[in-house]
């Protein structure tokens, strides 16, 4: 097994934390970020890598939720899970470094609205989310 830790920007926030754990061309990539410090998010998602050249593409699979507040008074929490299906490539620089990029399309799946009155049902409309990630193996 490979263990590669990394910083990301885009995707499921504006910037965050990964981890990603390797088994040959599979992996199960752990990604923790936010967009406004508000809400935090977690994907976990599972890779295939394609090929054995430095440039590998790959498909994936996974759930994203998040958590989040308006941070006004008296303000309630709101909760959403999507599934996400990313497409991309990785390109390892150096020995141990990679820099990748991905286009997920995320489909929500549930939600709870921060606002007790809004009982309007989920937004099924597939959104396509760009991000990029540098990690590098320790």
């Amino acid at each position: 097994m490979q263990l590669r830790i990394g910083v990301t920007a885009g995707g499921i926030g504006s910037f965050g934390a990964s981890v990603e754990f390797l088994w040959g061309s599979r992996s199960i990539d752990v990604n923790l970020a936010t967009f406004t410090f508000n809400e935090v998010s977690l994907a976990v998602t599972g890779k295939q890598y394609f090929g054995s050249a430095d440039l590998r593409p790959f498909l994936g699979v996974g759930l994203w939720g998040s958590v989040g507040s308006t941070g006004q008074d008296g303000d309630q929490t709101g909760k959403a899970l999507l599934l996400r299906l990313p497409v991309g490539g990785d390109w390892n620089f150096t020995g141990t470094h990679h820099l990748g990029a991905s286009l997920a399309v995320n489909v929500g799946l549930w939600i709870d609205r921060a606002d007790p009155d809004d009982d309007r049902p989920i937004n099924q409309s597939p959104v396509p989310l760009p991000g990029a990630y540098y990690r590098f193996e320790p």
